[in-house]
């Protein structure tokens, strides 16, 4: 029985050696494969002892060697992912005081485009066309004023040129009366003149 076991357990390691042989060390073919197909692989070439799976040195060396260099691949990929966050929120950053500052300037330039300055004081445009329009009634009722007191002086004019006219023809007649009655008391009195005297 010794020497049966002894025989079987040679075959078995024959063979063991030549499935490896055939397949090569599993570990070395990280380029193609994941870590977990490694992983799988290591575990269907292993051979059991007892409850437990034997495992090649070589090719846990191997896989260990695949796992660190994968470990080694993904920090370097952090870091350089790390850095890529730190640039882009710096550029966040800097977008969004560009953002700031654009926005004050357009803020600004709706304060100037929504006031107008008049004589130096800054109004808004609704207080600027209320005082335009008032300015314009105000002017506006100022020529009606003016207009008015105007016809009124005319019409004042033309009744005390009417009455000037009327005035001057009473006085021209009055003269001519006056003129007519001294004629008149001339004659008589040149009339009772040269009664008396002759």
């Amino acid at each position: 029985m010794r020497i049966f076991l002894l025989t079987l357990l040679t075959v078995c390691s024959i063979s063991f050696n030549t499935v490896s042989a055939q397949r090569g060390n599993p570990a070395q073919a990280s380029d193609s494969t994941s870590l977990q197909e490694q992983f799988e692989l290591m575990l269907k070439v292993s051979y059991r002892y007892k409850q437990s799976k034997t495992v090649n040195e070589g090719f846990l060396n191997a896989f260990m060697a695949n796992v660190g260099d994968s470990i080694n691949i993904y920090t370097k990929e952090i870091g350089s992912l790390n850095s890529t966050i730190t640039s882009q929120s710096d550029k966040i950053d800097q977008l969004t005081e560009e953002v700031k500052v654009r926005d004050g300037n357009i803020s600004g330039l709706t304060d100037e485009k929504d006031n107008i300055s008049l004589l130096g004081i800054p109004l808004s445009k609704a207080t600027y066309a209320t005082i335009m329009w008032s300015a314009i009634f105000g002017l506006l009722a100022l020529l009606i004023f003016a207009l008015l007191r105007m016809r009124l002086a005319i019409s004042g004019s033309n009744e005390a040129r009417d009455t000037s006219v009327q005035l001057s023809e009473d006085l021209d007649k009055a003269k001519k009366r006056r003129l007519e009655v001294e004629q008149n008391l001339r004659r008589e009195l040149q009339d009772e003149r040269n009664k008396r005297k002759g």
